[in-house]
């Protein structure tokens, strides 16, 4: 089959996130791409890429490009809804909605579903639940990425970039010793970081003083070296700044490879979630490394941590306070929660994922015929 994606929101390609950080929805866009390349299909992905291009077995173009493609057998439109009648002569129709579903139900949306008749693809069952419409849908839980997995297989095959991840798995695999007591927040500012800045501060930081939080936050770490940040980032950028004293850094996010190590090297993931946090992106990563959690039950959270087995899901701040002393000052309590967090069973690979959005397109043609 001919699949298209459309994406408006950022320049990349299938090997972005192999040389700097990434946003989930984008990761999640160029995997599925690759994967759909992989089983065999006819791949393009127009966006906003400045030249057109083969990046991971797909055809990458700008909207702007002679080759972009005038028909496909499934379009795939990220995000935005007016991006499904971008390409005219599609047999399928798929939105991927990769946030809050909530814009769905807008009236203006009501035409669009009526002459296209699209499908939507959602990337947790808390997510599907919030959308009350009649289109058909699908809840394909997106998959992770080869460098977060734990390995011990075999690397005769492996690409060279598939060798180090191996390698690097196995080197931490290997370990006798637990990490120091590092804790690490890949939050974004605006979504419960300033809870979390308060907890740690008052709760934990008193009774581990020499436990780290890592801060990994592109727009922080930003504003620690220009002074500048985005208006209604500034009270929670101060906050933070004031933290040092608790031992609280700003770090600059990595590509997969070295966000993965640092999973691999830390102690406990906190993270605060939000209600509209439906993929948990960074969280889904993490867990995969091996890394345990401690999370609110906001968003999706629940469909990524096996709560009391790969980390935790509390419901305030006390309880929160309590169970990051413990992951991070009790060796036992973490290997546990590691181990779990790892396990192999747990693995959401995109192939597999990739194989649960190709049965719902065959069953959408089924249907149609």
């Amino acid at each position: 089959m001919r699949f298209v994606f459309i994406d408006e929101s950022v320049p990349y390609d299938g090997y972005t996130s192999l040389r700097r950080p990434l946003g989930g929805p984008e990761k999640a866009v160029a995997s599925l791409a690759a994967a759909l390349s992989q089983a065999e299909h006819d791949v393009t992905v127009v966006n906003r890429t400045p030249y057109a291009h083969m990046a991971d077995g797909a055809y990458w173009v700008p909207f702007s490009d002679s080759n972009v493609p005038r028909s496909a057998d499934v379009l795939i439109a990220v995000r935005k809804p007016s991006l499904l009648g971008k390409i005219r002569n599609a047999d399928k129709r798929v939105l991927w909605v990769t946030g809050a579903p909530d814009y769905l139900s807008a009236s203006a949306n009501e035409e669009l579903w009526e002459s296209l008749e699209p499908a939507l693809m959602f990337v947790s069952a808390a997510q599907a639940q919030h959308y009350k419409g009649k289109l058909k849908s699908i809840t394909v839980p997106p998959g992770v990425r080869n460098a977060y997995f734990e390995t011990t297989i075999d690397t005769s095959d492996l690409s060279p970039e598939e060798l180090v991840y191996a390698e690097n798995a196995m080197k931490q695999a290997a370990r006798d010793e637990a990490p120091k007591p590092h804790a690490i927040v890949t939050t974004h500012p605006l979504q419960g970081l300033d809870w979390l800045i308060d907890v740690w501060t008052r709760l934990v930081h008193p009774r581990l003083p020499e436990a780290r939080l890592s801060v990994y936050s592109a727009v922080l770490s930003r504003g620690i070296r220009t002074d500048e940040v985005p208006e209604a980032v500034l009270p929670v950028f101060e906050q933070v700044k004031a933290a040092a004293e608790a031992n609280v850094v700003v770090v600059d996010p990595r590509n997969d490879e070295g966000m993965a190590d640092v999973y691999r090297t830390s102690r406990v993931h906190l993270y605060p979630g939000h209600a509209q946090d439906f993929a948990c992106w960074t969280l889904a990563e993490s867990q995969t490394a091996g890394l345990p959690a401690v999370a609110r039950r906001l968003g999706g959270v629940d469909e990524r941590i096996i709560n009391g087995q790969s980390g935790y899901i509390v419901p305030d701040a006390e309880a929160f306070a309590n169970v990051t002393v413990q992951i991070l000052s009790d060796d036992g309590v973490f290997k546990g929660l590691s181990e779990a967090a790892g396990a192999p069973e747990r693995r959401r690979t995109w192939p597999v994922a990739t194989n649960e959005f190709t049965d719902f397109i065959s069953q959408l043609q089924a249907s149609a015929a």
